[in-house]
């Protein structure tokens, strides 16, 4: 996953999709971000080994 984007999106506040093996899983705004997840502003978690980010 690349934290440019990652870093880019949140903090400039943007839309992002989080994608597992073709499936669309979530989406929303970064609100948190660590080395291994990142949050999205529904409370979710998400892990940065196994989904794809885009933003929107």
């Amino acid at each position: 996953m690349d934290v440019k984007m990652i870093n880019n999106a949140f903090l400039n506040g943007l839309t992002v999709e989080v994608w597992r093996a073709g499936e669309l899983i979530g989406s929303g705004r970064i609100v948190e971000h660590t080395k291994d997840f990142i949050m999205l502003d529904d409370g979710d978690f998400y892990s940065k080994d196994w989904c794809e980010l885009v933003i929107c």
